[in-house]
This record gives C-alpha cells, structure tokens and sequence, in this order.
C-alpha cells in the first residue's frame, strides 16, 4: 500500500497572519485595509517624539546582520564587523523597550504593563533609497521613526514591501516623527537617517490616526543617560584600537572586546569620531532635558 503524504500543521499563533493576509485581502480589500490601519493604531507602540528629539538614533554602533547567528563557535552574534559595528540579529534593538511601560489611551491591556513576549521590534522601511537594507545600516537600524513595536501576527504583515501594512505604517511614523523637534547637535544625524529613508508614497492625511489616540513608551530620563554611556564605552574601545593601546577591560560584550583586535586603526577612528561627536549631542540633549527646555519624556 502506498504510503500517505504527510499531513501540514496549522500553528493557531500564525493563523491571524494568513487568514489576513491570504484569504481577507483577496476577499474584501476595503475591509482589509480598514482592519489592518485598525491594528496597527490600537495595537503598535512607538517611542514618544519628546524622547526622539534626545536620542534618535538609539544604538548608533550597531547594525542587524542575518548571519551574525550560528550553532556553538559558528555564534558571532556581538562580535564587531569589519567597520566595528556591532553585529546584531535584532535582539539589542527588541531588548531596548524592555524596561518601558506603555502609555495607552485606548487600550486598558496595554495602559501602565511592560511588554512581555509575543512583539517584534518591526522595522518600517525595510529597504533605504540607495537600495540596501535599513536595518543594516546603522543610521537607520535603530532610528526610532524605523521602530515600532507590534504583535507578531501584525508585524508580519509589514514585512511584504510595497503592502499596505507597510505604507501604512511608514507614513503614521512621518507624521509622528518628521517634524518633531530634534536637539540642534543632532539634527544632522536626524536627517541623515531620514535621507536613507524612501518618500511613503502619498496617503491621504484623513486616512491616518490623530497622534493622541496611538500608544507610546513611557520612557524615563535614567534611559538615555545608559544609552549614553553605552555608546561612550563603545568609543573608548575604539579609542584604544585607533592608539594600538591595550583594552581596559571587556568592552560591550564578550565577542565585541575579543574581536575588535580585528579592526584597523583608521577604520576604528572613523567610527570612533561619529560616536564621540553623537555622544556629545545626546549629552547636551539630556542637559537641556533635565533644565526643562527640551521638554518631558514623555509623549
């Protein structure tokens, strides 16, 4: 008797994803498209503009490498590649709400709780202008208008480049973001970032939520002095590297201290120059927060 095909498994955690994405879409795209702007406004998480205006950029000296992961010694995951970036598979930038409750105005589930498991840290623009991919680069990897925290289900959605999901998502974080007030030591960096990002292609505004009706992070003012001290720790490793000086200790992580040996001294000054004079602006972005002139953390 010839032996029976093996039966598929239908996984319940990715049945929303496919029954939106195959089945209502093709069905009812006006519903689908009301649906998914419907998800993606009650359910998305966003970093408050007041903060972005401190720190845009949140791990300038890390990029997302696919192949960064492997079994046993194959695991490179925080090692720096070869311009001594940090090389991450996305965890450094997911872990980076870790700590924030969310501020909610119309959701009681998310209103005053931390995120647990189940969001991805999805990425807006999955691809940048000159054709690459955002989240390898680091002016745009952890750019917060790139981020926004979502359920996986929705998250997929965003994925498919060009979908509506995405286009969706793109254009809220412009209208959350574009004009939001950046400190003058970063706005360079701010537009830089922005210049790597492709024009959304045009959406009518009446289709977009009013910002008062999406969640944000609550982030408190400790949050950037880490992220500012992080980056400074990343650069005085570098330092060394440029100078052919020993390192003082492990630097970041394991991997990254163990193979920084592997950077050239110019290369390491480059990226060690772009630290220091972002640390810089974040540190006085931070004095003018505490002195009250840039605002609260909050959104």
């Amino acid at each position: 008797m010839p032996k029976r095909p093996a039966r598929k498994v239908v996984k319940g955690a990715d049945v929303l994803y496919h029954y939106l994405q195959k089945s209502l879409q093709d069905e009812d795209v006006w519903l689908f498209q009301m649906l998914v702007a419907k998800l993606v406004t009650a359910l998305g998480i966003w970093f408050p503009p007041s903060g972005y205006g401190v720190l845009p950029i949140a791990l300038p000296h890390v990029v997302r490498d696919p192949d960064c992961r492997g079994l046993g010694p194959k695991d490179q995951w925080s090692s720096p590649n070869a311009h001594g970036y940090v090389r991450d598979d996305n965890s450094l930038v997911k872990g980076l709400a870790g700590s924030f409750s969310v501020e909610s105005p119309n959701f009681s589930e998310y209103r005053n709780r931390k995120l647990g498991g189940g969001f991805v840290a999805a990425h807006a623009w999955r691809k940048t202008s000159d054709g690459g991919y955002a989240a390898r680069q680091a002016p745009t990897n952890s750019f917060w208008p790139n981020l926004v925290w979502l359920p996986t289900n929705v998250a997929k959605l965003t994925d498919r480049e060009g979908s509506f999901a995405q286009t969706f998502v793109q254009a809220l974080s412009t209208k959350i973001y574009r004009d939001a007030e950046v400190s003058a030591p970063l706005r360079s960096f701010a537009d830089d970032a922005w210049a790597l990002l492709p024009e959304v292609p045009e959406f009518p505004e009446q289709g977009l939520p009013d910002t008062a009706d999406l969640n944000f992070f609550e982030v408190p003012t400790s949050f950037f002095q880490t992220r500012l001290k992080t980056i400074r720790i990343a650069s005085a490793g570098l330092r060394c590297v440029e100078e052919g000086r020993p390192l003082q200790g492990k630097v970041l992580h394991t991997r990254y201290t163990a193979g920084l040996v592997n950077v050239g001294p110019g290369v390491a000054r480059l990226l060690r120059l772009r630290l220091d004079e972002y640390a810089d602006g974040v540190e006085a972005a931070i004095g003018d927060l505490s002195n009250g002139s840039a605002g609260e953390s909050g959104s």
